[in-house]
């Protein structure tokens, strides 16, 4: 990785790393499209070093809120979660390399819906919903996640929809995506994906998702959220046209 692509690179982390720190989803599908937009790298690379950046970056994140968060939804989107990650995975690491169209109308798309998602402001249900729609939620976000490390879309809409507070939403999704790439992590270093070039690409990142993380958390009570969720909204609906109709 020259400086140039370094550099670019770096600035991608810090895009990804402030709306998942914000919204509390999208690092991983954010990076993951960026990369495959500007041809910094492959699709099974950038999803390896996304799970890495972002189990440390949910990490951080939920050492001071992990007391808010909602154990029994977490299990029951876990459970769902888990088997449809791996299935994912091992569809990306059998064909990920010679399905590169394919893969870029599908992280087109998904990021369509993630902005969307993004923008909805659904009213919470009455009471919590029943544990198979946790599960469902998993199952859909898995499957994703194993793909791309971006298994937020479903998982956040479904959360954003509960009678919880903001705090216990936030949280539980933050320990669900940390419990996530975690699996996908372990999973890719089984599978060979960690190679050097990959490692030092993280080392790379790494550093430039910590420090954009320390610098925006103790802002987030200042931020105004509905002005940040359109800018994020108009980005995101740019970059899944631009994956999905240019050449």
């Amino acid at each position: 990785m020259d400086s140039w692509e370094s550099l670019y690179f770096s600035v991608m982390v810090v895009i990804a790393t402030a709306v998942q720190t914000i919204t509390g989803f999208a690092l991983g599908l954010i990076l993951v499209a960026l990369c495959t937009a500007f041809g910094i790298m492959s699709v099974i690379d950038c999803a390896a070093i996304v799970s890495l950046v972002s189990m440390m970056n949910t990490g951080l994140l939920l050492r001071r809120s992990y007391r808010d968060l909602n154990r029994g939804v977490v299990m029951a989107i876990m459970v769902g979660l888990i088997p449809t990650l791996l299935l994912g995975f091992y569809w990306l690491d059998q064909v990920g390399r010679d399905q590169v169209s394919l893969l870029r109308t599908i992280i087109g798309a998904m990021v369509l819906v993630a902005g969307t998602t993004l923008m909805l402001r659904p009213s919470p249900y009455s009471s919590l919903s029943a544990k198979p729609l946790f599960f469902g939620s998993g199952l859909i976000g898995g499957l994703f996640g194993g793909l791309f490390s971006a298994a937020g879309a479903p998982i956040a809409y479904l959360m954003y929809r509960q009678p919880l507070a903001i705090s216990v939403i936030r949280s539980s999704l933050l320990a669900v995506f940390f419990l996530s790439t975690f699996v996908r992590a372990v999973t890719g270093g089984f599978a060979g994906h960690y190679t050097p070039d990959v490692l030092i690409k993280t080392l790379v990142a790494a550093p430039v998702m910590l420090v954009t993380t320390m610098l925006i958390e103790p802002t987030l009570p200042a931020i105004p959220d509905q002005a940040v969720r359109r800018l994020v909204f108009l980005c995101l609906m740019a970059l899944g046209l631009y994956l999905l109709l240019a050449p």
